[in-house]
């Protein structure tokens, strides 16, 4: 009886781990709050671009970049955000993609978004 509360113990826990790892930070993205459009350039928008990329072995363990695999967009408009200043962001695009290995897949995210100055 104790092996099997040890056994049932130890798949909670691995099964806890291993849904752990399907989960990423949630992002909104683009105009979160009020804003005056009279106090921006619409007319001028700066193009701004951020990747992130990971690698994951057996599609289960991220290797390369090991935080960056599900926390991919949260990361890359952090990096948008980085960029604008003080600037509005809008017109975000998520362009995703992926490649097989022959032990793993790798996963790429790549925002593209325009940077509104302010006047």
């Amino acid at each position: 009886m104790r092996s099997y509360k040890n056994y049932l113990s130890i798949m909670s826990v691995s099964l806890l781990i291993l849904l752990q790892g399907c989960s990423g930070r949630p992002v909104k993205m683009g105009v979160t709050s009020d804003f005056k459009r009279s106090s921006y350039d619409m007319e001028h928008p700066k193009p701004v671009t951020a990747t992130v990329s990971g690698f994951q072995l057996l599609i289960f363990i991220p290797i390369l970049g090991w935080d960056s695999v599900n926390t991919r967009h949260f990361k890359a408009y952090k990096k948008i955000e980085a960029q604008a200043g003080n600037g509005l962001i809008g017109d975000v695009q998520i362009k995703e993609s992926w490649t097989y290995g022959f032990i793993g897949a790798f996963y790429e995210t790549r925002l593209v978004a325009n940077i509104y100055p302010l006047k």
